[in-house]
C-alpha cells in the first residue's frame, strides 16, 4: 500500500535547505517544521526538546524531525551542526510554506501544505534519534551534499539532489523493521488515516482505497471498522468536519473556501454535516467560539 501511495502522489526528493550552521548558543521559539529535517552534530551539545520528551545531543548524533511536531532548539554554548531540509512531494497550490513556522502564529493557513508523515508513504517509522548502520558514510555523504548545494550550478545541484535521494533511501533501510515482507502486514491500514488527511481537500472513495489497499471494498470496509471502530467514510468525515471548524475557529476565511479544502461538494452539504455532527451551522459556530462541541 504504501508504494502505491508514492507513485499515486509524485515522489519527488527536493532539497529545499542545506547547509552547515555555527552557533555560539542556539536558541529557537517553539515551533514545527513543514518538511523533512536531517541534523547532524558536528561539534558542541543540544537540548531538542518536544511536548512529551527532552533530548540530550552529543557530538556525531543524528536526529530526525518530521513535519507538524512541535518542538523547540536550545544550547548555552557554541555549537555546530549540518542540516539538510527536504521535502517528498510537491506542496498542494502554489502558495510558498515556510520551511520552520512558529507555533505563535496562524497555523491553519498551513493546512494541507505540510509534508506527510514519514511512515504513512515509506511504511517505516523513523526514530528522532536516528542512529544509522553507517554513521560515516552517512556523514559524509551528508556534507558532500551540502558541499555540491553551495556551488548553485546545475550539475552540483543535480548530484545533490541524488545524494538527498541516497541518504532517504538509506534512512528508509536502517528503519525498516525485520518481517516487514510478512503476509500480516498486507492486512495494516494503519496508513490509511494520513493518506486521508493529506487528500483532505480532494474526493476521496472507499473503492479508491479499497483498490489501493488491494482489497474488494465489502473487504476493506470490514477491515477499516476492525481496526479504527467506525466504517472508512463515517471516519474521513470526522476529518472533513474537525479540519473545518479548525478553519471556522482560527480563521476568517469564507465558509465556501472552507467548504473547499475540507473536501465538501457544496457550502449546503457541509453546513447540513456540520450541524448533524455539532448541533449549529457552521455560521453560528463561528460566532460562538467559546461553545464546546
Amino acid at each position: 500500500m504504501p508504494a502505491d501511495f508514492r507513485l499515486e502522489h509524485e515522489l519527488r526528493p527536493f532539497i529545499r535547505y542545506a547547509d552547515i550552521l555555527d552557533y555560539k548558543s542556539w536558541k529557537t521559539p517553539r515551533r514545527i517544521i513543514s518538511d523533512y529535517l536531517l541534523l547532524y552534530v558536528r561539534e558542541g551539545k543540544i537540548k531538542l526538546s518536544f511536548d512529551t520528551m527532552t533530548y540530550s545531543l552529543q557530538p556525531d548524533m543524528f536526529v530526525f524531525i518530521q513535519p507538524g511536531i512541535p518542538h523547540h532548539i536550545e544550547s548555552e554554548s557554541s555549537v555546530s551542526v549540518m542540516a539538510l531540509h527536504i521535502e517528498l512531494f510537491p506542496t498542494p497550490g502554489d502558495a510558498f510554506t515556510p520551511l520552520l513556522i512558529t507555533i505563535e502564529g496562524d497555523l491553519s493557513k498551513y493546512a494541507g501544505r505540510l509534508q506527510p508523515p514519514f511512515s504513512s508513504f515509506t511504511g517505516v517509522e523513523v526514530p528522532v534519534l536516528y542512529m544509522p548502520s553507517k554513521p560515516e558514510r552517512m556523514r559524509d555523504t551528508l556534507q558532500r551534499l551540502i558541499e555540491l548545494w553551495s556551488r548553485k550550478t546545475a550539475l552540483d545541484v543535480l548530484q545533490a539532489h541524488m545524494h538527498a535521494a541516497e541518504l532517504l533511501m538509506e534512512i528508509i533501510t536502517d528503519s525498516s523493521p525485520p518481517g516487514t515482507d510478512d503476509p500480516k502486514s498486507l492486512t495494516d491500514l494503519s496508513w490509511v488515516p494520513a493518506y486521508m488527511q493529506y487528500r483532505l481537500a480532494e474526493s476521496i472513495t472507499v473503492e479508491e482505497m479499497a483498490r489501493k489497499a488491494y482489497m474488494s471494498r465489502s473487504y476493506f470496509s470490514a477491515l477499516f471498522r476492525t481496526q479504527f471502530g467506525v466504517a472508512p467514510h463515517q471516519y474521513l468525515l470526522r476529518l472533513r468536519l474537525e479540519s473545518a471548524l479548525d478553519l471556522l475557529r482560527g480563521t476568517a476565511m469564507p465558509l465556501q473556501e472552507i467548504a473547499d479544502s475540507c473536501g465538501f461538494s457544496s457550502v449546503h452539504h457541509f453546513s447540513k454535516m456540520f450541524k448533524q455532527r455539532y448541533g449549529d451551522p457552521p455560521s453560528r459556530a463561528r460566532v460562538r467560539k467559546e461553545k464546546t462541541f
